[in-house]
């Protein structure tokens, strides 16, 4: 009888996958978006009556944003990259980063009380 031949493998759960060089279900966004983007554009043109380049303009940020948003705070960054960003964006939370951190008040000039 022969030997079996053990080659190393990624389990499924291990690996997301990949679709149009996205991983995981990032492709989603900007396929949905596109497909909003579209949509807004005919009904701006044929039930609104916008021109061709109004609607065009009018439909862009549906395309934009959510393409924005995958290429620069999810693809290819750590998980609950983009959840970090926003917060750190909006918020003067908690940070290790020195520069970030409120002066303590029991600070004064170099001593402690």
């Amino acid at each position: 009888m022969e030997q079996l031949e053990r080659t190393r493998t990624n389990a499924a759960n291990d690996s997301k996958g990949q679709a149009f060089g996205l991983s995981g279900n990032l492709f989603l966004y900007p396929i949905i978006g596109v497909v909003v983007a579209l949509s807004v554009s005919m009904i701006s043109f044929s039930i609104i009556g916008l021109g061709l380049v109004a609607s065009i303009l009018v439909a862009a940020p549906f395309l934009a944003l959510p393409t924005i948003y995958v290429f620069t705070l999810r693809h290819n960054k750590p998980r609950g990259y983009d959840r970090d960003w926003l917060h750190n964006i909006t918020s003067s939370g908690f940070s290790f980063v020195k520069a970030n951190q409120p002066v303590n008040p029991r600070y004064l000039g170099g001593l402690y009380e």
